[in-house]
């Protein structure tokens, strides 16, 4: 067996400097931490298996006692790149970061980037190890070029990575790639491209296979396939896990804090992969640090990103605004928008606030396309209640897809308008003022709008009532419940909730608030509300927790704003049929509202 690195001279009719490759992710705003996610995830599902769910998966730890076989199978280093230090930098104390999915197809087909892919087969191996720059040829996918891979050499101190992989066909493959400056021997100039392997007969490495790199893989104490579900592992070789800011001062992250950064990242920019379609969710977020497993939450779990998960189910469903246009692609993109009470601190849990997008109460669309995976947060108006916030998604449709893809940059993490001509500027600049427009007119800040002058109960309730048509503060990716009781007599119209309950502030406070219709008759009747925390199954809270919140009917209004306090009403015949009846709101918590009646003496 022979191993060794091979460095790419550049050939007579040109080939690409490796340090072009690298830059050409440019200097994107988000933390190389998070690039790193959304790069990754991205590619893993668009290699996922079928239609089957993408286990994801982080690990973070130092080489320790897995060093002397790390130094012994890769150094010495590329000949003549002095500018790759493997030599220094494995050591005991680099990290090695791992990036791992599962239930994806391996990087299959040619080993060799001039070979035509077998039938039904993706040069997937290639496209990731050997080639830069090449279109994307899954259908609706996340990536575009595939220069975002770039992020996985910039992360290594030393240039490196090395990748393990097990394919759908059963093909075990390991090899090393490494990116550094372009150089010269003598007279000979070298592209700074260098891969690690076994040398072939033409002196170009190829992947160690089958058993030869599962053993290679056992002695890395890399994660391995021994369950025989397929997928790839991409090593980074001390691994840079950049800084941590506080306190006035920035210091290099420790492997800790680099692996809470990691899962907040996940649950920021890839909780749409986390919400289910039909019952499973579409990926599996985990980092592993130092072998300790950490889950990334469940995004239903997590307020400040519920609103932002009604949004897209709304989305799915079809139960959104439409973005519609006179040409072609005439049905370009969806828009939902749901509302939820402001959080009034910052959360103490640093997977929620260490890669959180935006400061302070959410204003913001999640944009994505087909694939479902959030390439940024739109900041819009804020809502003109500071008691309330919103969080809205907009995806595009197939018919739009492409030309949303052909805005983004490397990083996939804007829809850039300037140097887009033609249809694609019309879609993409179009898109923008759609979402800024109809989020303003939801909100009442578009001409016309009663805003802040709204008066009474009714003015109020026309506003918002559209806007909250589920209110996502009330539980964990649960709306309010409502419910009517029994007729209070054979055959005659009972009082029915026909309207939310729908959360506005009402006397300076946050309430849920139902709208109720009581059928007219000729005699007086009292009509009574009740609420109450749902449990799990459904089912009412006979005793909450102690000191936990409970819900209280506080009174009802009427269109014209005349009020009764406590959970009875006496409606007298010629009342209006209409009443609004106010709950307390408790936060995190799913209510239901139900309503009965009896005569006005009490039978």
């Amino acid at each position: 067996m022979s191993t060794r690195w091979w460095s790419q001279p550049f050939a007579p009719e040109g080939s690409a400097a490796a340090e072009g490759i690298v830059k050409q992710l440019g200097r994107p705003l988000l933390d190389p931490l998070t690039v790193l996610v959304r790069e990754a995830a991205q590619n893993s599902w668009d290699a996922r298996a079928n239609d089957g769910q993408v286990d994801f998966r982080i690990r973070v730890t130092t080489l320790g006692s897995r060093t002397a076989a790390w130094r012994d199978l890769i150094l010495p280093g590329p000949k003549g790149a002095a500018e790759l230090p493997l030599d220094s930098l494995i050591a005991q104390d680099a990290v090695l970061l791992v990036v791992s999915d599962r239930g994806t197809r391996g990087l299959g087909g040619p080993l060799r980037a001039g070979t035509r892919p077998a039938d039904n087969e993706k040069a997937d191996f290639v496209q990731f190890l050997r080639n830069v720059g090449e279109p994307n040829d899954n259908e609706f996918g996340g990536g575009t070029y595939g220069f975002g891979k770039g992020i996985f050499y910039r992360l290594s101190r030393t240039s490196a990575i090395l990748v393990d992989t097990l394919t759908s066909q059963g093909d075990r493959r390991l090899m090393g790639a490494a990116l550094g400056n372009s150089w010269y021997d003598d007279d000979q100039r070298y592209t700074g491209r260098h891969w690690w392997g076994e040398t072939a007969a033409d002196s170009i490495p190829d992947p160690y296979v089958g058993s030869v790199a599962h053993d290679l893989a056992g002695r890395l104490g890399l994660p391995g396939f021994d369950d025989g579900a397929t997928g790839t592992d991409v090593a980074l070789i001390a691994a840079d896990l950049g800084t941590s800011d506080g306190a006035g001062e920035s210091r290099p992250r420790t492997v800790q804090e680099a692996g809470l950064f990691l899962a907040s990242s996940m649950l920021w920019h890839l909780w749409p992969k986390a919400v289910e379609v039909d019952s499973v969710p579409p990926m599996r977020f985990s980092v592993e640090i130092d072998g300790e497993v950490l889950e990334v939450p469940d995004p239903r779990s997590v307020s400040e990103l519920r609103p932002f998960v009604e949004s897209l189910e709304k989305v799915r469903a079809g139960a959104a605004y439409a973005y519609r246009r006179t040409v072609a692609p005439k049905d370009a993109g969806r828009l939902a928008l749901t509302v939820a009470a402001a959080t009034t601190s910052r959360s103490v849990d640093d997977v929620i606030e260490m890669a959180k997008p935006y400061e302070g109460p959410a204003h913001h669309i999640a944009r994505m396309r087909v694939a479902e995976l959030v390439v940024d947060y739109l900041p819009t108006n804020a809502h003109p209640d500071e008691l309330l916030r919103y969080g809205g998604v907009f995806r595009s449709t197939l018919e739009s897809d492409e030309f949303f893809a052909s805005s983004e940059p490397p990083t996939h993490d804007s829809w850039v308008e300037k140097g887009l001509s033609g249809t694609a500027r019309g879609v993409v600049q179009g898109a923008r003022n759609f979402v800024v427009k109809t989020v303003d007119s939801d909100l009442g800040l578009g001409e016309g709008a009663t805003g802040g002058q709204a008066k009474g109960l009714g003015a109020l309730s026309s506003r918002l009532a559209s806007l909250l048509p589920s209110v996502a503060a009330t539980g964990p990716g649960a709306r309010t419940s409502r419910s009517s009781g029994g007729s209070g007599g054979s055959g005659r119209a009972a009082p029915r909730i026909v309207e939310g309950p729908n959360l506005l502030r009402h006397g300076g406070k946050l309430h849920l608030v139902a709208k109720v219709h009581v059928p007219p008759l000729p005699s007086d009747r009292t009509v009574r509300a009740e609420v109450a925390v749902v449990v799990e199954g459904g089912g009412r809270e006979s005793a909450p927790p102690a000191g936990a919140a409970v819900p209280s009917v506080t009174g009802w209004r009427t269109q014209d704003d005349r009020g009764v306090d406590g959970p009875e009403v006496v409606v007298r015949s010629g009342d209006s049929p209409d009443w609004w009846v106010f709950a307390t709101y408790v936060p995190d918590a799913v209510v239901r509202f139900r309503i009965t009646e009896g005569a006005a003496d009490g039978s």
